[in-house]
């Protein structure tokens, strides 16, 4: 897994390639949060390259966006790949975190 990570303002776009599994997740958790929780940053994430998630992921996503909810900040997930979006949609997460279809619409939800 890997995490780029871009600040603009107050709003973070974070773009992750590779599989959300349990070695994912340990390898960028703790950057992704302390990028975007500390200072309470809208953040949009790109999923176009993350072709697996398991249930440490979507504990991540939940845990940062509870988070940054607590600090009245957003966090919006966009452009999942079919498999990801059919865990998120088994899973009901969009009751959780928004999930939109393209970038454009992740930063206009961001920025409101």
């Amino acid at each position: 897994m890997e995490i780029e990570i871009l600040l603009t303002g107050n709003i973070a776009r974070i773009r992750l390639r590779g599989r959300l599994d349990t070695p994912g997740v340990d390898r960028i958790e703790s950057q992704f949060t302390s990028s975007v929780v500390p200072d309470g940053r809208n953040t949009v994430v790109d999923l176009r390259e993350v072709s697996f998630i398991a249930s440490m992921g979507l504990r991540m996503f939940i845990g940062i966006a509870k988070q940054l909810r607590r600090q009245n900040a957003r966090m919006v997930l966009f452009a999942p790949q079919s498999q990801v979006s059919e865990v998120f949609h088994t899973v009901l997460l969009r009751e959780i975190v928004p999930i939109v279809a393209d970038e454009a619409e992740a930063m206009r939800y961001a920025a409101t």
